[in-house]
């Protein structure tokens, strides 16, 4: 996956308990709050889940919950909260989705493409908005079919979507989707971007679309895709050193 590490994130460890899902175990969980109305479980790498984000609008009885990763902590989680819960899958790699098997919720929303994996939920083709202002879209993406991004005010959450598809030992951007991906990024209203799996999950909007354009530059005529292998040291930074913010621009594989 290619993962950019632009900024430190804003967020603080929250160990008082998840009082928003009025449950008194969700103290002894490593949860990390955005927001007093979002807050996420970490990505890990053994088993690989990624980052589960919980969001529960003030004044509304739905928690959202983007992405289910495939820890059991994870699904403990989910299963602990009380009130009615949606979940919204990113796209239909496992480490996304295979906990969908062990949780319960009220509602799913999928893509076209992902409800391949699923078997269920509702399909989101157009953006839609919530009454308690979530927005659900599509982004087109190099990494995988049928992608989903949930906003909610001043954060969008992309999953795997800026990343790249990998294929054999290459790993490469579509041009074509490339190009769509960065105008679709620019249309976001949201200043922060959440990538899953990420050290700094929370990154600006600016930095992020940066890093792309710069990959995008590389394009050659009548050569459909660009390969990124020799974009990056080997410590995973960008070979530009620094970004116009000043900050050490990382985009690890």
């Amino acid at each position: 996956m290619t993962r950019s590490v632009v900024s430190k994130p804003p967020y603080v460890l929250y160990d008082g308990g998840f009082d928003r899902l009025n449950h008194p175990k969700f103290d002894i969980m490593p949860l990390i709050q955005l927001t007093p109305e979002i807050k996420y479980l970490p990505s890990v790498e053994n088993p690989l889940s990624s980052d589960v984000v919980f969001i529960k609008p003030a004044g509304s009885e739905t928690t959202w919950i983007f992405d289910t990763g495939t820890s059991g902590e994870a699904a403990q989680l989910i299963n602990q909260i009380e009130g009615k819960k949606n979940i919204v899958i990113s796209h239909f790699h496992p480490d996304h989705i295979l906990n969908l098997l062990k949780v319960k919720y009220d509602k799913l929303y999928v893509t076209k493409y992902t409800k391949k994996y699923t078997r269920g939920g509702e399909i989101v083709e157009s953006e839609e908005t919530f009454p308690d202002g979530v927005k659900l879209y599509t982004i087109p993406s190099s990494h995988s079919k049928g992608a989903l991004v949930l906003e909610y005010k001043d954060y969008a959450f992309l999953g795997d979507a800026t990343y790249c598809h990998f294929r054999l030992s290459a790993r490469e951007y579509n041009v074509q989707l490339l190009e769509q991906m960065i105008k679709k990024l620019e249309d976001i209203a949201a200043p922060n971007f959440c990538l899953s799996h990420d050290t700094s999950f929370v990154q600006p909007k600016e930095a992020v679309l940066r890093i792309y354009k710069k990959i995008l530059a590389r394009r050659t005529a009548g050569n459909p895709t660009i390969n990124v292998n020799d974009f990056f040291n080997e410590d995973g930074g960008v070979k530009e050193s620094e970004d116009s913010l000043g900050n050490n621009a990382k985009v690890k594989l």
